[in-house]
């Protein structure tokens, strides 16, 4: 199960290998050489009047063309790169007899398992966003997120407070990690490992949503077969099951900082300095690496082969959405949908998977399961919808990270697009240009003022915010642990940093 789980999480890059394993320039073919000297015959008799490959080509060019190339078309939608049935089908058949490249598709195509192909989740299509809601001039109840559902009791510190009621289960979650589940032999790469779970401050560990929500999730679900008050064999196992999914998932998460860092060129995370500032650029990636893989043997550890996959996908996601931010920052200009969408593969889908996993661990009905998952999802959207918000409002010390940081790196986020609606004549150049030319971030900040696009950008979080709320309402049997997970979305939208 490990070893398919790490094949699972590696395939993106395979894809790109596999993309340029052929290619064409100026008449010119290149093929890899086959390692097996059984085929050495018939490759050399093949290519024998090929050209070979000459170090006077422009080789950086053709790296830079074959790089653009890919990511044009791993951005697009409907990408025929993230095709899930087509690589899963191209799996099965380079694994044939050692030689697949030769053999005939058709010839083939009833030796592979329709229980190994099909995925067992089925994907999300990604099309509920709920922007017709905060359209200009829209005059949404700036108190929206505080309303609760019917049914929903009113916050009570003591009761049905998330961060309260979760506390047992997750306050020494960064300790754990730190302290168990991440050891390697290596001094400096077991440091930079463990560099957000052990610091002396407590910053490093962060707010810890997602343990949160699924340990909360848990428990709220134990609730429907009354199990949350009797203590036996079969609920103490699944208690275990939930608390390691809740560290793997802030391993998934802690691993993804790294990488962000890294790629953004952060100075900061947390309130202290980003891993790849204390440890070096080669040694944060690997830290990173290496927690993906841990995460990755305790997962398979789950014996839960949906789990397996489901919280795998999200490694996928983080991939494509960093795919997308790439093309974004290179072109500087996004559309909202296009944005969202982006934000759900980097932020809101470890939280919906996690949630999903949660209910599968669980022995969730379908509907149960589904709604875990909305929740989880709609949490995140909002959840990056208010970082959005925030970095016009905040400060360095309440972010952990410098005021106005997005547009600094020339990043446009909700705000810049829904100001770029109205006001795109004069910012869209800004935004192509990364807001590098003098005048460019007092430009952006002007026409955010005058679209609302702060505002909208916190309505339309406490549009997804209340979805998720509607989501376990519906689905969850009352109780303080399914208030909590209301009073939680709410929070999301109405925190400060």
């Amino acid at each position: 199960m490990t070893v398919s789980l790490l094949r699972s999480s590696c395939q993106q890059r395979n894809k790109f290998l596999r993309c340029i394993t052929s290619i064409q320039f100026n008449n010119v073919k290149y093929v890899n050489r086959p390692t097996n000297q059984r085929l050495g015959a018939a490759y050399l008799n093949s290519t024998i009047t090929s050209r070979t490959y000459s170090s006077a080509l422009p080789i950086d060019a053709i790296k830079s063309s074959i790089k653009s190339s890919l990511l044009e078309q791993a951005s697009k939608k409907d990408s025929p790169f993230w095709d899930e049935e087509r690589t899963n089908l191209q799996t099965q058949l380079n694994g044939l007899n050692g030689h697949s490249r030769a053999v005939d598709l058709e010839q083939h195509l009833s030796d592979v398992s329709d229980d190994v192909d099909a995925p067992i989740n089925k994907p999300d299509p990604l099309d509920e966003w709920f922007l017709h809601t905060v359209s200009l001039g829209s005059s949404i109840n700036g108190e929206r997120a505080n309303r609760l559902p019917e049914g929903v009791a009113p916050l009570d510190p003591h009761v049905n407070d998330p961060f309260f009621l979760s506390h047992p289960d997750v306050n020494d979650i960064s300790a754990t990690i730190g302290n168990d589940l991440v050891g390697t032999d290596h001094p400096v790469l077991n440091s930079a490992a463990r560099y957000f779970f052990n610091s002396e401050d407590g910053k490093g560990k962060g707010k810890q949503v997602r343990p949160v929500m699924v340990m909360l999730l848990s428990r709220a679900m134990m609730q429907i077969n009354n199990h949350l008050e009797t203590s036996t064999p079969h609920l103490d196992h699944t208690l275990k099951s939930q608390r390691r999914l809740a560290e793997i998932t802030e391993m998934i998460h802690t691993a993804s900082l790294f990488h962000d860092d890294v790629i953004d060129d952060a100075d900061t995370r947390r309130g202290q300095p980003a891993a790849h500032r204390a440890f070096g650029n080669k040694m944060a990636i690997l830290a990173g690496d290496y927690l993906l893989a841990r995460a990755s043997i305790y997962l398979a550890r789950l014996r839960n082969v949906d789990v397996v996959e489901c919280m795998s996908t999200t490694i996928e996601h983080l991939v494509r959405g960093e795919v997308l931010q790439i093309k974004d920052s290179r072109t500087g200009v996004a559309d909202m949908e296009g944005y969202l969408r982006k934000n759900f593969y980097k932020t809101a889908s470890l939280m919906a998977n996690s949630c999903k996993s949660a209910a599968l661990l669980n022995h969730a009905t379908p509907d149960v399961v589904n709604a875990a998952y909305r929740y989880g999802k709609h949490v995140g959207v909002a959840f990056q919808l208010i970082d959005d918000a925030l970095d016009f409002e905040g400060s360095a010390a309440s972010l952990g990270k410098p005021a106005l940081a997005d547009l600094n790196a020339g990043l446009s986020t909700a705000p810049v697009l829904f100001a770029a609606e109205s006001y795109g004549d004069v910012l869209i150049p800004a935004m192509a240009r990364k807001f590098k030319e003098a005048g460019d971030i007092d430009l952006a900040l002007q026409c955010i003022q005058e679209a609302d696009g702060v505002r909208r950008t916190k309505e339309l979080a406490a549009v997804h915010a209340e979805t998720a709320m509607e989501a376990v309402v519906g689905a969850l049997a009352p109780s303080p642990f399914r208030d909590s997970l209301v009073h939680l979305a709410s929070r999301v939208v109405n925190r400060s940093r």
